[in-house]
């Protein structure tokens, strides 16, 4: 939410190998989708695609967790170099009138964590994490 707008924001994920680039011994074989952020106005029914320098990779099964305008990415897992490193990014959308800004930071602290769920434990900032692997 930002500027009394809100958006949805999608990053991340697997999908199934192009057709084209499938065999028979590879048909249900995935990849990790490239790493844009995907905003969506469930309002006016539109949508954006933006690449950032800071996600250079795609990653899976990562944690998000959104604090007003900012959404925090936690973990995940890459098929590349099949590893969980441990990232942290901030990603903070404005939504201004005509077009969103996006700009994403790499935090220092970031954890090796994926298939996880975060949880809000009260009403300060204070969270949970149940499950996942890490690294």
């Amino acid at each position: 939410q930002s500027h009394g707008k809100t958006a949805c924001v999608l990053f991340g994920g697997r999908s199934y190998m192009p057709a084209g680039e499938r065999t028979t011994e590879t048909w249900n074989s995935v990849v990790d989708c490239p790493p844009e952020v995907f905003l969506f106005d469930l309002e006016f029914g539109c949508s954006s695609a933006h690449t950032l320098p800071e996600l250079s990779d795609g990653q899976s099964f990562h944690l998000a967790l959104a604090r007003e305008d900012c959404v925090y990415f936690i973990g995940g897992h890459s098929l590349t170099s099949d590893c969980r490193p441990p990232r942290l990014f901030r990603l903070r959308v404005e939504l201004l009138q005509g077009a969103p800004l996006l700009s994403c930071e790499t935090l220092d602290t970031g954890m090796s964590i994926s298939s996880a769920i975060i949880n809000r434990t009260g009403p300060t900032h204070r969270y949970i994490i149940l499950g996942g692997y890490q690294s």
